[in-house]
Protein backbone atom coordinates (compact mmCIF):
# COMPACT_ATOMS: atom_id res chain seq x y z
CA UNK A 1 0.00 0.00 0.00
CA UNK A 2 2.80 2.24 1.03
CA UNK A 3 4.45 1.42 -2.27
CA UNK A 4 0.87 2.92 -4.07
CA UNK A 5 1.27 5.64 -2.55
CA UNK A 6 4.59 6.66 -3.36
CA UNK A 7 4.20 5.54 -6.95
CA UNK A 8 0.53 8.05 -7.01
CA UNK A 9 2.86 11.18 -5.70
CA UNK A 10 5.89 10.66 -7.83
CA UNK A 11 3.00 10.30 -10.94
CA UNK A 12 1.35 13.67 -9.33
CA UNK A 13 4.73 15.24 -8.93
CA UNK A 14 5.25 14.77 -12.37
CA UNK A 15 2.00 15.67 -13.77
CA UNK A 16 2.00 18.80 -11.81
CA UNK A 17 5.50 19.87 -13.06
CA UNK A 18 4.27 18.95 -16.38
CA UNK A 19 0.89 21.13 -16.44
CA UNK A 20 2.77 24.20 -14.71
CA UNK A 21 5.93 24.60 -17.10
CA UNK A 22 3.84 23.90 -20.49
CA UNK A 23 2.07 26.80 -22.62
CA UNK A 24 -1.01 27.44 -21.17
CA UNK A 25 -3.24 30.91 -20.70
CA UNK A 26 -1.75 31.78 -17.49
CA UNK A 27 1.90 31.03 -18.70
CA UNK A 28 1.47 33.22 -21.91
CA UNK A 29 0.35 36.16 -19.67
CA UNK A 30 3.40 35.75 -17.39
CA UNK A 31 6.03 36.08 -20.09
CA UNK A 32 4.29 38.93 -21.62
CA UNK A 33 3.96 40.62 -18.54
CA UNK A 34 7.92 39.72 -17.87
CA UNK A 35 8.80 41.30 -21.23
CA UNK A 36 7.31 44.01 -20.68
CA UNK A 37 6.57 44.83 -16.86
CA UNK A 38 9.84 43.07 -15.92
CA UNK A 39 9.58 40.44 -12.68
CA UNK A 40 8.87 42.74 -9.77
CA UNK A 41 6.12 44.28 -11.25
CA UNK A 42 4.71 40.79 -12.52
CA UNK A 43 4.76 39.10 -8.82
CA UNK A 44 1.20 40.57 -7.85
CA UNK A 45 0.14 38.54 -11.01
CA UNK A 46 2.56 35.08 -9.99
CA UNK A 47 0.97 35.42 -6.62
CA UNK A 48 -2.89 35.75 -7.48
CA UNK A 49 -2.17 32.44 -9.28
CA UNK A 50 -0.17 30.91 -6.78
CA UNK A 51 -3.49 31.43 -4.52
CA UNK A 52 -6.51 31.72 -6.65
CA UNK A 53 -5.80 28.50 -8.11
CA UNK A 54 -5.14 27.12 -4.79
CA UNK A 55 -8.32 27.88 -3.63
CA UNK A 56 -10.00 26.79 -6.70
CA UNK A 57 -7.82 23.16 -6.49
CA UNK A 58 -9.04 22.78 -2.78
CA UNK A 59 -12.91 24.00 -3.76
CA UNK A 60 -12.61 21.78 -6.52
CA UNK A 61 -11.87 18.76 -4.55
CA UNK A 62 -14.53 19.35 -1.59
CA UNK A 63 -17.27 19.76 -4.04
CA UNK A 64 -16.54 21.09 -7.30
CA UNK A 65 -17.52 17.69 -9.25
CA UNK A 66 -20.61 17.21 -6.67
CA UNK A 67 -21.41 20.63 -7.48
CA UNK A 68 -21.40 20.66 -11.85
CA UNK A 69 -23.09 17.17 -11.73
CA UNK A 70 -25.94 19.06 -9.49
CA UNK A 71 -25.76 22.12 -11.71
CA UNK A 72 -24.70 21.36 -15.40
CA UNK A 73 -25.49 24.21 -16.88
CA UNK A 74 -22.42 25.77 -14.80
CA UNK A 75 -19.87 23.90 -17.18
CA UNK A 76 -21.03 25.60 -20.47
CA UNK A 77 -21.36 28.94 -18.47
CA UNK A 78 -17.56 28.93 -16.93
CA UNK A 79 -16.48 27.42 -20.42
CA UNK A 80 -17.54 30.25 -22.65
CA UNK A 81 -16.90 33.19 -19.56
CA UNK A 82 -12.95 31.85 -19.96
CA UNK A 83 -13.20 32.09 -23.67
CA UNK A 84 -14.17 35.71 -23.62
CA UNK A 85 -12.15 36.80 -21.28
CA UNK A 86 -9.38 34.94 -22.63
CA UNK A 87 -9.52 36.58 -25.77
CA UNK A 88 -9.86 40.16 -24.41
CA UNK A 89 -6.64 39.33 -22.24
CA UNK A 90 -4.83 37.87 -25.79
CA UNK A 91 -5.83 41.54 -27.36
CA UNK A 92 -4.41 43.08 -24.10
CA UNK A 93 -1.21 41.36 -24.62
CA UNK A 94 -1.09 41.43 -28.31
CA UNK A 95 -1.95 45.17 -28.34
CA UNK A 96 0.75 45.87 -25.42
CA UNK A 97 4.18 48.11 -25.99
CA UNK A 98 6.39 49.22 -23.65
CA UNK A 99 4.87 50.92 -21.01
CA UNK A 100 6.00 54.88 -21.00
CA UNK A 101 6.51 57.14 -17.78
CA UNK A 102 3.40 57.75 -16.21
CA UNK A 103 1.43 55.35 -18.35
CA UNK A 104 -1.81 53.76 -17.14
CA UNK A 105 -0.63 50.64 -18.25
CA UNK A 106 0.05 47.58 -16.12
CA UNK A 107 0.25 43.88 -15.07
CA UNK A 108 -2.44 41.90 -14.34
CA UNK A 109 -3.16 42.94 -10.66
CA UNK A 110 -3.02 39.96 -7.61
CA UNK A 111 -7.25 40.30 -7.39
CA UNK A 112 -7.77 39.90 -11.54
CA UNK A 113 -5.29 36.86 -11.62
CA UNK A 114 -6.62 34.89 -8.99
CA UNK A 115 -10.34 35.69 -10.17
CA UNK A 116 -9.63 34.50 -13.40
CA UNK A 117 -8.34 31.32 -12.05
CA UNK A 118 -12.08 30.11 -11.86
CA UNK A 119 -13.05 30.93 -15.46
CA UNK A 120 -9.90 29.88 -16.81
CA UNK A 121 -11.16 26.67 -18.95
CA UNK A 122 -7.87 25.08 -18.83
CA UNK A 123 -7.18 25.09 -14.99
CA UNK A 124 -11.16 24.36 -14.52
CA UNK A 125 -10.94 21.17 -16.26
CA UNK A 126 -7.53 20.89 -14.58
CA UNK A 127 -8.72 20.68 -11.06
CA UNK A 128 -11.90 18.67 -11.09
CA UNK A 129 -10.01 15.70 -12.81
CA UNK A 130 -7.20 16.02 -10.72
CA UNK A 131 -9.02 14.98 -7.67
CA UNK A 132 -10.06 11.82 -8.87
CA UNK A 133 -7.20 10.78 -11.62
CA UNK A 134 -4.80 11.25 -8.30
CA UNK A 135 -7.12 10.77 -5.33
CA UNK A 136 -4.95 8.97 -2.38
CA UNK A 137 -7.39 6.86 -0.21
CA UNK A 138 -4.95 5.77 2.01
CA UNK A 139 -4.51 9.29 3.32
CA UNK A 140 -8.42 10.01 3.58
CA UNK A 141 -10.23 12.40 1.64
CA UNK A 142 -9.24 15.36 3.38
CA UNK A 143 -5.49 14.24 3.38
CA UNK A 144 -5.71 13.52 -0.32
CA UNK A 145 -7.28 17.01 -1.58
CA UNK A 146 -4.63 18.48 0.89
CA UNK A 147 -1.81 16.45 -0.86
CA UNK A 148 -3.07 17.05 -4.19
CA UNK A 149 -3.29 20.63 -3.28
CA UNK A 150 -0.17 21.27 -1.80
CA UNK A 151 1.31 19.14 -4.45
CA UNK A 152 0.52 21.54 -7.19
CA UNK A 153 1.66 24.57 -4.75
CA UNK A 154 5.31 23.25 -3.94
CA UNK A 155 5.87 21.19 -6.86
CA UNK A 156 4.47 23.21 -10.21
CA UNK A 157 3.57 26.61 -9.62
CA UNK A 158 7.43 27.72 -8.80
CA UNK A 159 7.57 27.04 -12.77
CA UNK A 160 5.67 29.37 -13.71
CA UNK A 161 8.46 31.82 -12.51
CA UNK A 162 10.47 30.08 -15.28
CA UNK A 163 8.08 31.89 -17.69
CA UNK A 164 8.46 35.08 -15.92
CA UNK A 165 12.05 35.07 -16.42
CA UNK A 166 12.10 34.54 -19.49
CA UNK A 167 9.68 36.99 -20.59
CA UNK A 168 12.05 39.25 -19.07
CA UNK A 169 15.37 38.08 -20.71
CA UNK A 170 13.73 38.02 -24.07
CA UNK A 171 12.39 41.70 -22.98
CA UNK A 172 16.01 42.83 -22.66
CA UNK A 173 16.90 41.66 -25.76
CA UNK A 174 13.73 43.47 -27.08
CA UNK A 175 15.01 47.15 -26.50
CA UNK A 176 13.36 47.80 -29.71
CA UNK A 177 9.77 48.98 -29.17
CA UNK A 178 8.75 47.15 -32.90
CA UNK A 179 10.22 43.66 -31.63
CA UNK A 180 8.49 44.20 -28.15
CA UNK A 181 4.86 44.35 -30.19
CA UNK A 182 6.04 41.80 -31.83
CA UNK A 183 7.06 39.84 -29.25
CA UNK A 184 3.56 40.43 -27.32
CA UNK A 185 1.46 39.76 -30.77
CA UNK A 186 2.99 36.94 -31.03
CA UNK A 187 1.89 35.74 -27.09
CA UNK A 188 -1.60 37.23 -28.15
CA UNK A 189 -2.23 35.26 -30.88
CA UNK A 190 -1.02 31.83 -28.82
CA UNK A 191 -3.22 33.11 -26.07
CA UNK A 192 -5.94 33.73 -28.15
CA UNK A 193 -5.40 30.16 -30.49
CA UNK A 194 -5.73 28.47 -26.90
CA UNK A 195 -8.95 30.19 -26.16
CA UNK A 196 -10.67 28.85 -29.64
CA UNK A 197 -8.71 25.14 -29.46
CA UNK A 198 -11.19 24.93 -25.79
CA UNK A 199 -14.63 25.25 -28.38
CA UNK A 200 -13.53 22.75 -30.37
Amino acid sequence: MENSLTGTLFALAAYCVATSVTPGPNNMILAASGATFGVRRTVPNLLGILVGFGSLLLLAGIGGEALMRALPVLEPILKYAGVAYMLYLSWKIGTAGRPEAGSRDRPLTFIQAAAFQFINPKGLAMALSVHAIYRMPQLGDWGSIVTVTAMFLVVGMPWTLVWVLFGQAVGKWLHDDRRLRLFNGALGLATAASALLLLI
